[in-house]
């Protein structure tokens, strides 16, 4: 491939990362402003333009009226208020839409030119498909907070949110095969074995994240190490006299996911400490110091977060370290696993 190919093939992908995390770090607000079931319906392609007038400002407000977040939870809401909401949900929507057009619209010329190998090309399509799962994935998720219960699926928040880090770690890797950075070293018997069960760790504790956030388990407990009085709390398996309850129990949710903060932090300690001195590829090193790295900072950051009683700008922060980790952490993965 010619160097013009490949250099405007690498823009592109940053130009997909860049828009890609920007609509993740959207999304996390959304959540944490609790904007997501503002807008109550789903237009693919006439959904795109705004309420421009008061007449249509009031007909969508009265379309949000009919849903039982509204009469449930925001009965005395304002219009004032329900356009801050509103614009939150519309922009994430808006953003999809954008990230479609700068995919596919690049992706088509470049394949009509044949700048795109055999295997390029199906790990594109493979993109495309997953992109435009996401799309449905997403209303699914919202259409869960339109019923009975004006709360979205926790659990179908954690699907929309770790397609979209796989999406973004995707391209990531894409991109940095095209970088001359050489193979990554795995030679050490226990250094892919250890660092692929840290991946998997990130991959839960970006899970349990998610269920932190849709049913707002950081709230339950503001203290730290502590979780209240004691560093078990009361009610850790049970659930309305139900024992267990991993998926739907806030006090095991938030206990879980701390407990795995602290296994990614002992494991990627031990990695460092054993194996970084060993590791002669100059960017593999400076790839896992990065990673060490933002590992010691989410950490920090999830405990303000826990003690500031989830702070929408501190939420939002440890949501884009988590990304970055994840992705950071994933790409690394499929370097080792490609040798």
């Amino acid at each position: 491939m010619y160097k013009t190919e490949s250099f405007q093939i690498k823009i592109w992908l940053v130009s997909l990362m860049t828009i890609i995390l920007l609509m993740i770090i959207v999304g996390g607000l959304t959540r944490l402003t609790e904007s997501g079931l503002s807008m109550v319906d789903w237009k693919l392609f006439v959904g795109t333009i705004p309420p421009l007038s008061d007449g249509d400002w009031l007909k969508v407000f009265d379309d949000y009226k009919q849903y039982p977040e509204y009469q449930i939870k925001n009965v005395n809401m304002t219009l004032s208020e329900f356009k801050y909401i509103f614009w939150w949900e519309y922009g994430h929507r808006v953003l999809g839409r954008i990230i479609g057009i700068i995919f596919i619209v690049p992706f088509v010329v470049f394949a009509l030119k044949k700048y795109f190998s055999k295997e390029e090309l199906l790990s594109y399509l493979f993109l495309l498909f997953l992109g435009g799962s996401q799309g449905l994935i997403g209303w699914w998720m919202v259409k869960s907070g339109l019923d009975m219960n004006p709360y979205v699926s926790h659990i179908r928040l954690a699907v929309h949110l770790i397609i979209a880090q796989i999406i973004l770690s995707y391209i990531a890797f894409l991109f940095i095969k095209r970088l001359s950075i050489g193979n990554y070293e795995s030679k050490f018997s226990s250094h892919k074995s250890i660092f692929i069960f840290f991946n998997l760790i990130i991959f839960f504790t970006v899970i349990y994240g998610a269920f932190m956030a849709g049913l707002d388990a950081g709230k339950s407990f503001n203290t730290w190490p502590k979780m209240g009085d004691s560093y078990i709390p009361e009610n850790l398996l049970f659930l309305d006299d139900r024992l267990f309850g991993f998926f739907d129990n806030s006090v095991f949710i938030h206990f879980f996911h701390r407990a795995l903060a602290y296994i990614s932090f002992i494991t990627i300690l031990y990695l460092g400490l054993r194996h970084l001195k060993g590791i002669s590829n100059k960017y593999q090193k400076l790839h896992l110091l990065l990673i060490i790295s933002l590992v010691f900072i989410q950490l920090f950051i999830g405990v303000f977060v826990v003690l500031s009683n989830v702070q929408v700008s501190l939420g939002s922060i440890h949501q884009i370290i988590g990304t970055l980790l994840f992705v950071f952490t994933t790409c690394y993965s499929l370097k080792i696993i490609k040798n």
